[in-house]
């Protein structure tokens, strides 16, 4: 062993030779403690801001949830703003859609966030999903600044601490010398040890080797990798032939990424992702179909991206996923939805189709006679059986024709008259359906001939066929009214419901024009009667004070009619009173109100006409009379005269009870003057010498 003297110079010799790497040694651990200080701290900055991101992502997709509480959401979402801009460490918010668009940011204290040091501080993102599926993107930025002074503060602690190290491995080696020997041997020891590590490291390595590749072949996905250059796969999962029945061999040689395995449909999509993955080196998500050996057809999900060897080289890796039986549920899922929204349109149309039929009873409530329910109608079967066409018949009263009162549709020539024994309908006592075509039966009172479909249905109530409704389909034959099904189609159940509130509303208001009849009708004569006179005069005095005009009153007497009741007969008379109702009705204006007054009287209401007007009107009646035949029994009647009074509103009264004396003052003037005249009411404005006073002074 050599002396101590020897031993120190010896380390003297080796400390000034050593003091350089000695002083590197010291610089670089002076740097590798602030960074890697640095480094750890920055990554937990990074893992904070995801959280804050993340949670920030989670308050809105709360916020999307609550869409009805708007004002709490815009609190909840300050409050979350505040709660982070409150520690000092986020300087900004940053909102983006799911195509990456920026939505919305918020900085907090721009100027510091702006500043150098937080150029490059740690950012965290967090996703925003609905419905697992990802809407949007959160990131948070986090000030370094506190991160940057306690790094800076280490490095100088560091550099301290180096410094004096390299003062101390240079002024004082020679206290190690002794420990050389024993350093010396466990170095040797620490290389011997290091080798056995080296070979148990190796050893490792293989064993983690063997648990990857058992990983891989116990996933149920296919692990793949190909060359883009050649195209060929260059590993693949034992999957592959456990899921196409293909031998992992037949991959590995397949060209082109084995296209001829793809389905023709996806082949041109799938080799353009590879391609653009490819060119720019970007990560592709593709779902398409590959064809199985057995010819069954497998959808898969394939993840795939772009990784690069130390040498340059690209390669593509990617696994596929099996989603044959989620792409069967989506399908199923899709045609029950489509089955739904079926449901859901053919519900909406049956509302629809009733508020129609209510609507179409409610109006029928309101109408006064049958034009406006014929009208009522047209209204809604347009609106029920809209593009089709149809028409409504009605029995006559002697119920040996059918008469069209309305037609609607696009399409007419429909005939206006005809037998009830030329419809099927009222033949068979139902419904009948001529469906088109050489071997259907067609009404021969429709257009429809053999072209399309036809539905007549009767309308029967209280056991009494009223009429009957014509359905007819359009002209191009694709009909909505019916199928082969008969009343499962909702259109053939609609269309005898409307059949039925119809015959039922007609039947209704024909008994209510009826009875209305039978209380304003004369029924000897078929003049109105007396009630009707009064409403009239009421009325029509109203719309003349409205309008400014007048109106006439004619008081008829027919003259000697009790000596004709005894010489005739009351049923001759009975005769006389019927044709002399039907005369009076020939000979006025269509809009004039002819009258019974009681027994041989009678009043017409004339409407707009001054004296002069109901002057000539009662002379012309009363000349016209003398003309009039009536036969009984085979015999012609003697002729009869009648006597007549004219009044005039304003003139001889305000209203008519005044009317109508006034009229019969003249009347009764002129059955006193000799009978077979008109008299004028007394104060009436009729000139000298006119057909009044002419017609006072004639024998």
């Amino acid at each position: 062993m050599p002396s101590n003297d020897t031993q120190i110079n010896l380390v003297r010799y080796l400390s000034r030779r050593l003091y350089p790497l000695s002083l590197g040694i010291c610089c670089l651990i002076s740097l590798v403690f602030p960074a890697t200080f640095f480094f750890i701290e920055y990554n937990g900055h990074k893992r904070t801001a995801g959280l804050y991101a993340q949670n920030t992502a989670d308050h809105l997709k709360a916020l999307i949830d609550e869409t009805s509480l708007w004002k709490y959401q815009i609190y909840r979402f300050t409050e979350l703003t505040r709660d982070l801009s409150t520690g000092k460490e986020v300087i900004s918010i940053d909102v983006f859609d799911a195509n990456g668009s920026p939505i919305a940011n918020y900085r907090y204290a721009s100027h510091k966030a702006n500043a150098w040091w937080n150029r490059w501080a740690p950012v965290g993102e967090g996703f925003i999903l609905y419905n697992n599926q990802r809407v949007g993107r959160v990131e948070i930025r986090i000030s370094q600044r506190a991160l940057l002074i306690k790094s800076t503060m280490l490095l100088i602690v560091c550099s301290s601490i180096g410094a004096l190290l390299a003062f101390l491995s240079y002024y004082f080696p020679i206290r190690v010398v002794r420990r050389q020997e024993a350093e010396i041997q466990t170095l040797f020891d620490n290389v011997r040890r290091g080798g056995e590590e080296s070979e148990r490291l190796q050893h490792v390595a293989q064993e983690s080797e063997k648990r990857f590749r058992d990983l891989v072949q116990g996933l149920d996905a296919i692990v793949w990798e190909a060359d883009p250059v050649a195209g060929r796969f260059t590993f693949v999962s034992h999957q592959g032939e456990v899921l196409f029945l293909i031998p992992v061999d037949q991959w590995l040689v397949a060209a082109d990424f084995f296209m001829d395995q793809i389905h023709p449909d996806d082949r041109q999509r799938v080799a353009e992702a590879y391609q653009r993955s490819v060119a720019k080196e970007a990560d592709c998500q593709i779902e398409y179909r590959r064809q199985a050996v057995n010819g069954s057809v497998v959808w898969v999900r394939d993840n795939f991206r772009v990784v690069s060897d130390e040498e340059g080289h690209k390669q593509l890796r990617g696994v596929m996923v099996d989603i044959t039986r989620r792409r069967h549920d989506e399908e199923t899922l899709h045609q029950v939805n489509e089955e739904l929204n079926q449901s859901v349109h053919t519900l909406e149309q049956r509302n629809k189709e009733i508020s129609n039929l209510h609507e179409m009873g409610e109006m029928f409530q309101l109408c006064r006679n049958l034009d406006e329910a014929y009208r009522v109608i047209v209204v809604t079967a347009d609106k029920l059986f809209p593009g089709e066409s149809g028409a409504l018949f009605m029995l006559n009263p002697s119920r040996n024709l059918l008469e069209s009162t309305c037609e609607w549709g696009p399409t007419s020539g429909h005939e206006r008259l005809f037998a009830p024994d030329s419809c099927w309908a009222l033949r068979r006592g139902r419904m009948h359906v001529a469906a088109g075509g050489k071997g259907s039966i067609a009404c021969k009172n429709t257009a429809c001939g053999l072209s399309h479909e036809c539905i007549c249905i009767p309308m029967t109530t209280q056991g009494e066929t009223i009429g009957v409704i014509h359905f007819e389909g359009a002209a191009t034959g694709e009909s909505t009214i019916g199928t082969t099904d008969g009343l499962s189609d909702g259109k053939y159940q609609l269309a005898v419901t409307m059949t039925e509130h119809v015959a039922l509303a007609l039947a209704n208001l024909r008994l209510r024009e009826t009875l209305r009849n039978q209380s304003i009708r004369d029924p000897l004569t078929g003049l109105y009667n007396r009630r009707y006179m009064e409403e009239t005069l009421a009325r029509e005095i109203s719309l003349a004070e409205r309008k400014g005009t007048s109106f006439g009153v004619i008081m008829i007497d027919l003259d000697h009619f009790k000596n004709f009741n005894d010489t005739h007969g009351h049923d001759a008379g009975d005769t006389l009173l019927k044709e002399f109702g039907a005369f009076i009705l020939r000979h006025i204006r269509e809009y004039d109100v002819a009258c019974r007054y009681g027994g041989e009287e009678f009043t017409c209401i004339l409407p707009d006409a001054t004296m002069e007007n109901a002057m000539e009107r009662a002379e012309e009646l009363r000349k016209q009379l003398m003309s009039l035949h009536v036969e009984h029994i085979g015999r012609t009647l003697e002729l009869v005269t009648m006597s007549v009074g004219v009044a005039v509103y304003p003139d001889h009264g305000g209203n008519g009870a005044t009317l109508i004396k006034a009229a019969d003052d003249a009347l009764y003037r002129a059955k006193k003057e000799g009978r077979n005249r008109v008299n004028a009411a007394r104060g009436g404005e009729t000139k000298a010498g006119g057909i009044a006073g002419h017609l006072s002074n004639s024998p």
